[in-house]
This record gives structure tokens, sequence and C-alpha cells, in this order.
């Protein structure tokens, strides 16, 4: 039997009708403003998650770029992050001069050790950053209480959680700015893309500057000690292009939820039938997570030494067979060279020397999983089953 082989973004049969429409209607290709498409989006998506500010940019990374630049990071200042997440998380902190003070994982959902937060808090430390690894929300109430306790910001990157909920209510509604990639693997994509959302004026209105000029910052920037720059911005240009915006916006707009109904189901049973038929072990969920959201990768692990099984000799195995199956894409990022110079142009950042050895948590999570396929409709029960099946007869033969 051919296995089907998975894609994302699924197909919209009126996605082209919807994009021509646009462009025959002469709709803009470029707009200076929070107008059309962009208001629109921006409107929409504060709305669901209860926000006052909500700004598109290029990518999720300059989303992030931006809610650094909007807090305020100066060479010298200290910022705690999570040691496993894409390399994004943290590496637009390099390009401030801010030190990247990383913290170890759960070794079961990948996610920050809130327990070894506060012995890496310093008087130079001024915001702490999150990933909710694969959907799976951090402790939102224990990171906030961190961050009363100690006057620091807290940044979210809800880059794998779209719609993910930490005790009923949506990741990206906690922290002083939160953070979304629209890019191509993402649940909702415009092949590249990216927003923030803050309740906070001042950081809305910096974002705006960093990135926007000409009509954004005249309509959105309302503090006169920014009048000056209304015109010309900070200097970049970082929006999403219109058609991006539109295509996120259907898909938001008709697709979404469905998606992360069907999502849930589907991964649901690929995982109860796993956990049944073969030794690879279901995602950890915490009891205070009440939706997974987007799902934005199904990760499950297996004790690999308790087997006496290589990791890559499954993953070989399985790929001979057909499955797509792979080492994750991302590791810890003290294994990136990036975060090992000793000094980095243009603000020559120095950085410490670490090692994953510093890490048992995320080495112990990362040599665990494996990457699988998000299966997302019901059409791909069948190939699901197939997965079991030739999975199970390779544990059957070892």
């Amino acid at each position: 039997m051919d296995i089907q082989k998975y894609n994302w973004p699924p197909q919209i049969p009126e996605l082209g009708d919807v994009v021509k429409e646009y462009i025959d209607s002469k709709k803009p290709m470029s707009i200076a403003g929070r107008a059309g498409v962009y208001q629109e989006l921006e409107d929409k998506f504060a709305k669901l998650h209860g926000r006052e500010y909500a700004l598109l940019v290029s990518s999720g990374t300059m989303a992030l770029y931006s809610a650094y630049f909007a807090i305020g990071l100066k060479p010298e200042d200290e910022v705690i992050c999570t040691v496993y997440s894409y390399h994004a998380t943290a590496a637009p902190l390099l390009h401030f001069g801010t030190k990247i003070v990383f913290c170890d994982v759960e070794e079961d959902t990948g996610n920050i050790d809130v327990s070894r937060i506060e012995q890496l808090i310093t008087s130079r430390t001024r915001a702490i950053v999150t990933n909710d690894q694969w959907g799976h929300p951090v402790d939102k109430d224990a990171i906030l209480a961190i961050c009363r306790k100690y006057e620091l910001k807290y940044v979210e990157d809800c880059s794998h959680a779209h719609f993910s909920q930490y005790k009923g209510r949506y990741s990206g509604t906690f922290g002083d700015i939160a953070c979304w990639s629209f890019q191509g693997n993402k649940l909702l994509s415009g092949g590249e893309g990216g927003i923030l959302l803050t309740d906070n004026q001042d950081y809305y209105e910096r974002a705006v500057l960093l990135g926007h000029n000409l009509k954004r910052p005249f309509e959105s920037v309302k503090n006169e000690k920014y009048s000056g720059f209304r015109r010309t911005g900070f200097g970049l240009k970082l929006r999403i292009h219109p058609l991006a915006a539109l295509i996120i916006f259907r898909q938001l707009d008709n697709y979404c939820f469905e998606w992360i109904r069907s999502r849930t189901e589907m991964l649901t049973y690929f995982q109860e039938e796993l956990a049944k038929k073969t030794p690879i072990q279901p995602m950890t969920r915490r009891d205070y997570v009440t939706s997974m959201g987007a799902w934005y990768g199904f990760k499950p692990s297996c004790d690999w030494d308790a087997r006496g099984i290589d990791r890559m000799d499954f993953i070989n195995a399985m790929q001979q067979n057909g499955l797509d199956v792979d080492l994750p894409g991302s590791e810890p990022m003290v294994n990136y060279e990036l975060f090992q110079l000793e000094s980095f142009s243009p603000v020559m950042h120095k950085q410490n020397s670490q090692t994953i050895k510093d890490f048992p948590g995320a080495k112990k999570y990362y040599d665990s999983i494996i990457s699988l396929p998000t299966f997302t409709f019901k059409n791909n029960k069948g190939t699901i089953d197939e997965y079991v099946s030739r999975i199970a007869d390779f544990f059957s033969g070892n």
C-alpha cells in the first residue's frame, strides 16, 4: 500500500478566486496604513484574543524582533529564554546586544522549566520569553507570578500555539506582548507573515515605528514624544504583503477552527493507537491545558535506550518503509553556532559559552522524540492506521 503524502497548508478550493477577485478589483498591492485587509485581519485576531492592539508584520521572527524593541531592551540587559525552540525565538535578541540566558526545559513537554527560572534572575534581567512547544502552553500562572515578583516583562512566542488554551484562555493573552508566525507550516499561513498583540499603547506605538512609515504611524502613534518620527518611523519596513494577509484572513474566517477540531481528533487517535500497539508514547499534556490548539508538531517519544534501539536506526527504517518519520526540526539552541559566537556583528555581542551538557532536561527531551506528520483530516485515518501497523511491525522484529 502506498502511503498518502501529508502536505500543509491544505488546498482551499476558492482561494484562487479570492486572490483573483482582489487583484481584478484593483485593490492595493501595497498598503501604507492600517486599512483594508490589514485592518480586517488585525481587528479579528485581536478580538479573538481580547487584546487592545494588533500589528501585522512580515514574519514571526520580525514580530519577536518588534516585541523586543518595543519593551526597550538595551545592550547588557539580560533576557531569560527557553533553550528549546525554533532559533528565532531567541535570535533577534542578539541584534540588541542583549545577553540571552537560556533556561532548561521540562524533559517531557519541552517547555521552559519554571522551577529553574528564579535562579537565573540577576539585577540585569529584564524579561522572560517562552515558547508553547508544539502547541502545549507553558505554565502561564507560574511565569506571571515570577514576572510580578521581579518586575519583569513577559514575551509569549505563540508561533506553535495558534488558539491553544491554558485553563480556558488562549495562549497570547497573558504576556506584555505576544507574537505569532504565519509561515507556511503554521495552522494559519500566508506563506510568510507574523503578528504581535499587546494591551500596552507605548509598546504598540514603538513596534509600529520600528517597521512602518508614512500613513501607519500617523494613524496609530498618538504619543507626542514620537511625533517627529511619524513620517519615517525608525527606518525599517516590516509590512506583511496584502495577499498574504488576504489568505490568512480567509483561513481564519472560514476554516481555522474546523481544522483545529479535526486535527485534534486525528492526532488523539494516532497517539492512542501508537500507545496501544507500539512503545511510542503520547505527547505529555498537563492538566491545565484545555486545548492543544494547532498541535503545530506531532512529536511522540520513546525510551530508546530501554528498548535497545538507536533512534536513527528506527527513523531510517521507517523512511525506507515509506513513512514520513524524522528527527525534530529544531535542536536545543545551544547546539547552534549562532549562540556560541564570542562576538556578534553589528553589536559585537559577547555570548557565554554553554553546551548541551548544561541543559539535561533539553537533552533528554530532544533525544526521546520523533517527528511524525500532523494528520488533520478524517481521510487521513487510513494512512494513520498504516503508519501504526508499519511502526508496530518494526518493534515486533526488534
